[in-house]
Parts: C-alpha cells; sequence; structure tokens
C-alpha cells in the first residue's frame, strides 16, 4: 500500500489535507502532509524542498508524492532528485526553469518596484499584509464570493486551515530540470484559482496523464472521497 506526502499550497497548513485521512486509510494507504515554512518571511524555494526531504521515508518504494497548488513548484524539485518516485500534480502550478509562481500566476512579479503595498494591490484586495514580507488571504473577501450555502463552512475551514505566506519564495524563480516520467495530473474541471486550460497546458508540459475533478480550487475539502480515490488510481 501507498503512503501519498502531500506538498500543499501557498498559505495551507498540513491540516488542510485532514480530509483526505480517513478515504485514504479505508483503502488501506496513509498519508502525510507537509508542513512547509510559509510564515517564514526569508524561506525561500530550496527550504520548501529541505522541508519535503526531511518529511520523506528512508524507503521510498511505496511513496507516491503529490503535489498540489503551489506545491507543484517544490514537488518538481523533489521529483527530479527521486526519478523513480512517482508525482502526482492536484490542481497544481507546474514550474518552468526560470519562471516564479507569481509570473505564471500574475504574468509578471508586482513587487518587482519593492512596494510591497502597491504589489499587494495588484491582487485587488483578495490578498493583503500579514507583516513584513508576508501576505495573507482576506478571507471576507474571498468568502463573500462564494454561494451563500456555502460561506460559512469555507470560512471555518478558511480559518483553521490558512496562515501568513512568505512573498520571497512566491518571487522566486524556480531552477531545474522537469521530469516526465511517472508522471499524473489531476485536473479540477471547476478551478477559478488555476485556470482549467492552463492545468492543461501545464500538464502537456511534463507528459502528464491527466484525470479529472469536477471541483474548485479544494478537492480535497469539496469530493475527499474521489480525489482520494483517484490518486490510489493514478499511483498504480
Amino acid at each position: 500500500m501507498s503512503t501519498f506526502v502531500i506538498v500543499p499550497g501557498a498559505w495551507d497548513r498540513p491540516i488542510v489535507m485532514d480530509p483526505l485521512i480517513a478515504p485514504l486509510e479505508a483503502s488501506g494507504h496513509s498519508m502525510v502532509a507537509v508542513d512547509l515554512p510559509c510564515d517564514d518571511p526569508n524561506a525561500g524555494l530550496e527550504d520548501y524542498a529541505a522541508a519535503v526531504r526531511a518529511a520523506l521515508p528512508a524507503d521510498l518504494t511505496d511513496v507516491v508524492l503529490v503535489g498540489y497548488s503551489f506545491g507543484g513548484f517544490t514537488a518538481s524539485t523533489i521529483a527530479a532528485e527521486h526519478p523513480d518516485l512517482p508525482i502526482v500534480y492536484l490542481a497544481a502550478w507546474v514550474p518552468r526553469p526560470g519562471v516564479s509562481v507569481l509570473d505564471l500566476f500574475a504574468g509578471g512579479d508586482p513587487f518587482a518596484g519593492g512596494d510591497e503595498a502597491a504589489g499587494l494591490a495588484a491582487f485587488g484586495g483578495l490578498i493583503v499584509s500579514a507583516g513584513p514580507g508576508l501576505c495573507a488571504l482576506d478571507i471576507d473577501r474571498y468568502v463573500s464570493a462564494l454561494e451563500p450555502s456555502e460561506q460559512a463552512t469555507v470560512r471555518s475551514v478558511l480559518e483553521r486551515t490558512q496562515r501568513p505566506q512568505g512573498i520571497a519564495a512566491l518571487r522566486q524563480p524556480w531552477q531545474g530540470a522537469l521530469r516526465t516520467s511517472r508522471t499524473s495530473y489531476i485536473l479540477t474541471t471547476a478551478d477559478s484559482l488555476v485556470p482549467p486550460d492552463a492545468q492543461r497546458a501545464m500538464a502537456a508540459s511534463v507528459s502528464a496523464d491527466v484525470v479529472e475533478i469536477d471541483t474548485d480550487h479544494g478537492p480535497y475539502r469539496e469530493q475527499p472521497e474521489r480525489l482520494a480515490e483517484l490518486l490510489i488510481s493514478v499511483s498504480r
């Protein structure tokens, strides 16, 4: 049976993936969600990779690496170090050498001028300051865009699972060589954060086998049982 080592996204605490524990364990599998140094304003991509390395078991025989959202950057680094390790991108940003996640998401680096307030303003109020070098999701603004029936549940989840995110890691261009073997991509077809067409293009860039799930950007919360099924099936 497999151990799924999941690299969460920006702002995420490891508990964000807790809804996957029960459905994976019911099928005999286990899960580890990596605690990334998101709330360290000085942490860079190498620090994120070091956290994943520390979380990997000594025996990688049954390990499946999963990169969710911004976690796709760090998962790509680890996958390149372990050519035989299966990697699953989940609604993930797949990096390109010399390109940051802000380049992919925003078409450039809004912080390049050195003014954090101006950089944050480029996100239209969705991302706010959480102190020098840190930003946070404006939960009130995010929740207000949802269906009224979903707002209370999503707010509760976000308040438990989100934390400040260091801006430096978001700005840092990724360096490395992308791996194109033993690679899968779980595409979220109703994603409002990582457009499905962009997901398809990124999956193609690493020759990934693609499967789809009909959720927004939180499949672990919206359809945990179905997501667990897909993780198991693509890792065989």
